[in-house]
């Protein structure tokens, strides 16, 4: 489950990693400790919550894009193959999985990055070669 958890005042979609209960004490009700992983920075943080309160729940899509090159600023040019539209506005990741990407640009290989998307954010994720295409 991926949940919102309020880490230094801000409300972030996280991936639930662990969930402790504690028994309802003499005054008060039974409180739930959350142990979550932000799925974009990969931060962990902790929320706790009374057991009867209801947790949000973001909503997370996971979309594929054809690339169709690199510009000069560093942002991916990838192809919605769905709507027909191009899309300009999502940065070549940094480290491994960004060196992956240019290689296989750069090698007129035709390539699917793998794109995840949540409460206002978007982050390549993976890139797989296309054989299937031309």
């Amino acid at each position: 489950a991926v949940v919102s958890t309020q880490s230094t005042g801000k409300n972030r979609p996280c991936k639930v990693d662990n969930i402790s209960t504690s028994k309802p004490g003499k005054h008060g009700s039974a409180k739930c400790s959350f142990v979550a992983i932000d799925i974009f920075t990969g931060k962990k943080s902790e929320a706790i919550s009374p057991g009867h309160a209801n947790v949000d729940v973001p909503i997370v899509t996971r979309k594929e894009y054809l690339t169709s090159g690199i510009d000069s600023a560093g942002f991916l040019n990838l192809y919605d193959e769905d709507t027909g539209d191009m899309i300009e506005d999502i940065r070549l990741p940094e480290g491994d999985l960004g060196d992956k990407i240019k290689a296989l640009v750069d090698a007129d290989a035709t390539c699917m990055v793998s794109v995840l998307r949540s409460m206002g954010e978007e982050k390549v994720i993976d890139v797989k070669e296309d054989n299937n295409k031309n």
